[in-house]
């Protein structure tokens, strides 16, 4: 193995280190890796429609992913229900979730693309980090796979992952920014309660109700009644 990475180009060799680090993996395959690696901007046509760019990798990945996971819950967690499994399961499969983790992993640095570096757009990192364990599946077969996506995920905090609770009100925030919306929380109500306060509260976008929260403060009110909205926008 030493004779083969001293023989590789440099290009190969930074895949090689990179597989080693982030997955714990050795292979000779380099071209499933190079093709994970390569968006379709820097892709060649091989045949009318297809390309050897990442996309067809994504998408195998994307089941891989889901298989192992859906596999990973059902094991460890026999008194969820579906929905609670799915709920579980979209925390760490989510967009925002895996550009973070490749990132992380400095997929960033080996993605070939042919547009200027300020316009990769973070979802290309996650992409490619589907379709990394996309060629894992066709390099190692599923067993050594799964084996191996578990511990990728565990190590990025998969147990964190699925037991966070998603802060509703940012992620409404962040909707209504992106859509030019205009969000408001106000307090409809505060009353004491055997002692305690209890205020209701309103999630306003554009001068409609989308949510109505009630809690023992400000916070937890909001966080209701964000969560409500989001569910109504099926956000």
């Amino acid at each position: 193995m030493i004779s083969l990475f001293k023989k590789l180009n440099p290009q190969d060799k930074a895949l090689l280190s990179f597989l080693k680090s982030a997955f714990r993996i050795s292979t000779r395959k380099f071209s499933l890796y190079q093709q994970a690696l390569r968006h379709a901007s820097a892709a060649e046509e091989l045949f009318p429609g297809i390309k050897n760019s990442n996309e067809r990798l994504e998408f195998l990945g994307d089941a891989i992913i889901d298989s192992i996971l859906a596999h990973y819950l059902f094991d460890h967690y026999p008194d969820k229900t579906e929905g609670e499994m799915t709920k579980m399961k979209s925390k760490v499969v989510r967009r925002d979730n895996l550009n973070r983790i490749g990132e992380k992993i400095g997929i960033r640095a080996l993605l070939q693309v042919e547009i200027g570096r300020q316009d990769l757009h973070e979802s290309m990192l996650g992409n490619a980090l589907e379709a990394l364990i996309g060629a894992i599946y066709l390099d190692k077969g599923y067993d050594s796979t799964r084996m191996t996506v578990l511990d990728f995920f565990v190590r990025h905090g998969l147990t964190e992952t699925i037991h966070d609770e998603i802060d509703s009100k940012s992620k409404l925030h962040e909707w209504s920014q992106k859509n030019k919306h205009v969000l408001s929380f106000p307090v409809v109500q505060h009353k004491q309660v055997h002692g305690s306060s209890l205020y209701t509260i309103h999630a306003i976008i554009d001068g409609e109700i989308q949510g109505v929260g009630e809690g023992p403060s400000k916070k937890s009110a909001e966080q209701v009644a964000a969560k409500q909205a989001c569910e109504k926008l099926m956000l």
